[in-house]
């Protein structure tokens, strides 16, 4: 009994076989504090998407407060969208004591806001992203790059033809209007301009020539558009595949043929006949312009006008009001291979 009574007053003294049982609370949880912060703003044009190796909270997952806003799957399925609007951009950075990086973030739509850790301050670094290795291939926390838009290889019928507008006229679709951008590849507070003089129609537009610059997809939606440039009056920016028609080449008195011209020997080294449309004020076609930005000059020329001493291109004033039949030289050199 004595022996038993000992036990038990061990016990509720605090002492016991396994070591020593402390009666005082337990100590408060060490929460993370920002010391660092950018400016916040309200939109940006560095654009992410998910790893899914973390989630997306209302603050710095390790401060007190911290609430889910996304879970991994959830951020996983969000980066998987084929919607374009589903994508996010970067608004703020803070750095905590304990030396980790949180990213604030929002979908384009604003309808999803939240921080998620992006990687610690001694991380290799590109840009804004975190990486774990010095090869910038594995981003060290829950985002990484995103580009809402994707080069797609032209094809050499793009690149050497002409077309007019398939649908001229009002619909706000991306397929009668030019746009300063593709629909659904930025925030929807971002303007997208219609880069035409005429914004309602393109009715007056029907008759313009148009080249093909460049040619993207939605990352995400898949849609594709073409960069164009008329040739008749100031309006470039981007319309849908479906927007345009390949024109067929036009017999050489009907059109103007343009020969392109080694600068360095004066040798023809290729011709191409395009298709006349008067530009604006004039009964000629100016191509003195945007001719600049066709991409079907011969293979290894180039029209690269940085540092030109105007020995390239067009150099005949006729050009600036060229009719039907014209014949005109357009100085091309050797591509730079650097």
């Amino acid at each position: 009994m004595l022996k038993k009574g000992i036990i038990m007053l061990s016990v509720m003294a605090g002492i016991s076989v396994g070591g020593i049982i402390t009666n005082k609370p337990a100590h408060a949880k060490n929460y993370a504090t920002i010391t660092k912060i950018s400016t916040n703003l309200k939109e940006s044009s560095s654009y992410m998407t998910f790893t899914g190796k973390n989630a997306l909270y209302t603050k710095a997952a390790t401060m007190q407060g911290a609430k889910l806003v996304k879970s991994k799957a959830q951020l996983t399925q969000l980066a998987e969208s084929k919607r374009g609007l589903d994508s996010f951009m970067w608004l703020r950075t803070a750095t905590t004591n304990r030396g980790t990086v949180y990213f604030k973030v929002a979908s384009f739509d604003y309808k999803i806001k939240g921080w998620i850790y992006a990687g610690r301050t001694t991380n290799y670094r590109l840009g804004l992203i975190y990486y774990l290795d010095e090869q910038h291939k594995n981003p060290a926390g829950g985002v990484a790059d995103f580009h809402t838009m994707t080069d797609v290889a032209m094809t050499s019928e793009q690149k050497q033809s002409f077309y007019k507008l398939a649908n001229p006229g009002t619909a706000s679709d991306g397929t009668a209007k030019v746009y300063s951008l593709p629909f659904d590849v930025a925030p929807i507070t971002v303007t997208n301009f219609i880069n035409m003089p005429n914004k309602k129609t393109s009715t007056p537009y029907k008759n313009d020539i148009f080249i093909i610059q460049k040619v993207v997809k939605n990352t995400r939606q898949g849609d594709v558009w073409y960069s164009v440039d008329d040739l008749n009056n100031d309006i470039m920016g981007y319309i849908r595949e479906s927007g345009l028609k390949k024109l067929a080449t036009p017999a050489a008195d009907k059109g103007i043929t343009v020969n392109f011209v080694d600068v360095a020997t004066h040798k023809k080294v290729g011709s191409v006949i395009v298709p006349f449309a008067p530009s604006k004020k004039q009964s000629g076609m100016d191509l003195t312009q945007e001719f600049g930005y066709y991409q079907g000059l011969p293979t290894g020329y180039s029209a690269d006008f940085e540092d030109d001493d105007g020995s390239y291109g067009f150099t005949s004033s006729a050009a600036k009001d060229a009719h039907p039949s014209a014949a005109l030289n357009y100085y091309v050199g050797k591509a730079s291979t650097n």
